[in-house]
């Protein structure tokens, strides 16, 4: 997989869920995630969505913790009940996850305005939706209100305000643009008053008609969000995807230049040029580009994984190192995060403390070979061939593995068996 894909396409990339991750919407994230599981994935783009995975299954968590300790703090601790338990079902870290269950322990009780049980839907007990007759204009509107509220939760913060401050055709478009009704969405962004489309309104009427595949329209409307606001960097990203998708790697750049002279995120548009330029294969000036962006402190997982990624394949391994042990632990309850374990595998290097961790992520996710996979090669590296082989046969003929990883548990499986 190319390192920019048709981002806004028919496909699920990569690079689609880097930017879910680092736009925190966590959500999307977690659904590309789902869908790029069944990809035929590099080992590393394979290491790479599973760590992201891990990081958009605590963001969504760490947002339906904190919905629900602000429910808890109002007196509505039946409520929050809902958002605990979506929290559990999200959460990948022990720590985040002993968090949220110790507030799944708290005593309505102690909560002051606690409400009147006969103020609560009756469904609340069960934490299953209430079932009752269709919701009156108000109601429909507070639903509205709460599902921009939700969506602009992965949004970048500094952004939410001018969203929610926007009028009520827009919000509709964006709602239903969301909720991928294109058509629909498509034909009230046509109706916004001209007064009300601003930066933000070209910016999302690009990427819609991006996501369908209309990439020569998508750049003109993320080209006018530019001229409006040169320091939307959301827009920024978008367009040098839709430009690249296309072969247009130049004006990719050009887009990335401007925004840097104009006073954007400095780590930004560096790690943006570089990831153009890994794209057309210009290793050293990507490495140049990469280190720019460290250096103005760029710390996104995403792009700290890219960065790893890089330099390991450039030869950079002890760089390659300190980047993979800068990212948080999530998901396989051990001291180090599941793409270090990964690397010290292919280096055969803290064989004790990777299959720990490794096992661990067995048990988290018991769903996915992937990590069976990895502890079997962790025996193999150990010499205990006797286990390593028989889980290898195992995970081998799992139907679950994705094309790459079956490939080389079966090339491993091989030259054991020779």
């Amino acid at each position: 997989m190319g390192l920019f894909g048709k981002i806004f396409g028919g496909g699920h990339t990569l690079e689609k869920l880097q930017r879910a991750v680092t736009e925190k919407r966590f959500a999307d994230a977690r659904y590309i995630a789902d869908k790029l599981g069944s990809a035929a994935l590099s080992e590393a783009e394979s290491q790479d969505v599973e760590h992201l995975r891990a990081v958009a299954g605590d963001g969504l968590a760490r947002l339906n913790l904190d919905e629900a300790v602000g429910l808890i703090r109002s007196g509505k601790a039946a409520e929050a009940e809902m958002h605990l338990q979506l929290a559990l079902e999200q959460v990948c870290s022990e720590d985040l996850r002993t968090e949220i269950q110790q507030w799944c322990g708290v005593d309505p009780e102690v909560i002051e305005h606690s409400p009147d049980p006969s103020e609560l839907p009756v469904s609340c007990v069960n934490c299953a939706p209430a079932m009752g007759s269709l919701l009156s204009d108000e109601e429909a509107e507070q639903d509205d209100e709460q599902q921009m509220e939700l969506i602009l939760a992965s949004y970048p913060q500094d952004l939410v305000g001018r969203y929610l401050n926007k009028g009520e055709e827009f919000r509709r478009a964006f709602l239903l643009a969301h909720a991928e009704e294109n058509e629909k969405a498509l034909q009230h962004f046509h109706q916004v008053e001209s007064s009300d489309q601003d930066a933000l309104y070209f910016f999302e009427l690009g990427s819609l008609l991006a996501r369908q595949g209309e990439l020569k329209q998508a750049g003109e409307q993320l080209g006018k969000a530019l001229a409006l606001d040169a320091g939307l960097w959301i827009a920024v990203e978008a367009i040098v995807s839709v430009l690249t998708a296309q072969g247009r790697h130049d004006e990719a750049q050009n887009s990335v230049q401007q925004c840097l002279e104009q006073g954007c995120r400095a780590g930004f548009c560096y790690a943006q040029l570089a990831m153009l330029a890994a794209h057309q294969g210009q290793l050293e000036e990507a490495v140049m580009q990469t280190r720019l962006s460290l250096e103005a402190g760029n710390d996104d997982p995403g792009f700290v994984l890219f960065a790893a990624s890089l330099f390991e394949r450039t030869g950079e391994t002890e760089m390659a190192e300190r980047l993979l042990k800068r990212l948080p632990v999530a998901g396989c309850g051990g001291a180090i995060s599941l793409p270090l374990a990964e690397f010290w595998l292919r280096h055969g290097r803290e064989l004790g403390r990777i299959l720990d961790t490794f096992n661990a992520a067995c048990r988290q996710e018991p769903q996915n070979p992937r990590w069976q996979l990895r502890v079997a090669q962790t025996y193999l590296a150990r010499n205990w061939k006797k286990d390593g082989l028989q889980l290898l046969k195992k995970v081998a003929d799992d139907p679950r593995l994705d094309a790459d990883l079956a490939r080389e548990a079966q090339q491993l499986l091989n030259e054991h068996l020779e």
